[in-house]
């Protein structure tokens, strides 16, 4: 028998099984950032700013008011040593010997005993 008789009587006698594979490329990790990961260090980062961004306007808003309260407390200080200064210059200038001098110096004015009536706080 010829080569081409016996080719063709396989052909017909024996069905031809042609395996037909599937080429499944595998996925091959190669050590990068898949998409997932950088929306979460995305996301991360968002995070971390926000955080950081509220952090410092609340230390300015801190610092402004303390500033602001030394500035008051400064003020009051001051204040204060004005109005000890005044009452000290009140209690001088309402001396009641000095009330009656620049009465009967001043003014020409006679203190009259008996028409002076003493009035006490207490009663």
């Amino acid at each position: 028998m010829s080569p081409l008789v016996q080719k063709r009587a396989q052909e017909t006698y024996a069905p031809q099984h042609d395996r037909q594979t599937k080429k499944v490329k595998e996925r091959v990790f190669k050590g990068g950032i898949t998409k997932g990961e950088k929306g979460i260090y995305f996301m991360a980062l968002i995070a971390v700013v926000f955080a950081a961004y509220l952090i410092l306007s609340n230390y300015a808003a801190m610092y402004s008011l303390n500033h602001e309260m030394q500035q008051t407390e400064t003020q009051i200080t001051q204040q204060q040593s004005i109005n000890d200064g005044l009452s000290l210059q009140v209690k001088e200038l309402s001396d009641p010997e000095r009330i009656l001098y620049i009465a009967q110096n001043d003014l020409g004015m006679k203190l009259n005993d008996q028409s002076v009536k003493v009035i006490h706080g207490n009663e």
